[in-house]
């Protein structure tokens, strides 16, 4: 038995012993070929462009890596635009995709984020877009693309008072509001027309059609938060119309009706 354990304990040190080798680079594939570090990234869009960062197999001189950017959003490949090839410099690993953007206005975002603070409403857009790299340019990661969720927090601007006509909309009478526009894109947001919630919306690029998301409009004494919901909108001539499908609360919904916004000249 003295020699059986013998035997055991020394087969088991040269096998930890070759574990602890690592000698040499663990990769084996070639060289100077490149990777996006993950296959869906989000980022905030600030200061009219992104980086995105890329790593490659090998450090040993220069490198330059076409990039192409593609997204399903009318006009984005107008807005967005790849500034150049991936460029690495010698002894340089990890470089960086920059990617410009222009006017966020002449384009629609994928989304009109709305979410409540307090009385008020943050509102961002989203703009989804990838970046690739030719298959024969990718490392064993095999990650060759990237999609990038592109958003910013939209900043308003007061633009005054404007008529809002709710006679057959939730407050039943023609009166003025306080209107602000988001810098950059044609967003608008209404203070407190209510005496509670403000809520905001979007003129799309086509300069006819409001998009306006479920929010928050009211608080009921008896059925508690009033949402305005299923809203389709137009625009025409500076006047905005939105139809509500419903005036919703958790015990039902008040019915329908229509909210006109006459926008600051």
């Amino acid at each position: 038995m003295k020699i059986i354990n013998s035997l055991l304990v020394a087969a088991s040190a040269i096998l930890f012993t070759a574990c602890d080798k690592t000698e040499g680079a663990l990769y084996s594939g070639d060289t100077n070929k490149v990777s996006f570090l993950s296959a869906t990234t989000s980022m905030n869009m600030e200061g009219g462009s992104l980086k995105i960062p890329v790593g490659r197999t090998s450090t040993a001189g220069e490198l330059s890596v076409p990039v192409t950017l593609t997204a399903s959003g009318e006009g984005y490949t107008n807005v967005f635009t790849v500034d150049g090839p991936l460029q690495f410099a010698n002894g340089e690993g990890k470089s960086y995709v920059t990617v410009n953007y222009g006017d966020l206005s002449t384009i629609d975002p994928s989304s009109l984020p709305v979410a409540s603070s307090g009385l008020d409403v943050n509102v961002g857009l989203a703009f989804p877009f990838t970046l690739s790299v030719a298959e024969e340019n990718v490392s064993l990661s095999n990650i060759g693309s990237v999609t990038i969720n592109a958003s910013n927090a939209l900043k308003f601007q007061d633009m005054g008072t404007v008529e809002l006509n709710s006679e057959e909309g939730w407050q039943g009478e023609i009166f003025d509001v306080e209107i602000q526009k988001a810098e950059g894109a044609n967003v608008y947001k209404v203070v407190s027309p209510f005496g509670a919630n403000s809520f905001a919306f979007m003129i799309k690029s086509d300069g006819k059609t409001v998009v306006c998301p479920n929010q928050v409009i009211y608080n009921h004494s008896t059925y508690g938060a009033v949402s305005m919901s299923t809203v389709t909108g137009t625009v025409e001539d500076g006047v905005v119309t939105l139809n509500v499908g419903d005036y919703t609360v958790s015990a039902g919904s008040f019915g329908g009706g229509v909210e006109i916004i006459k926008l600051p000249e």
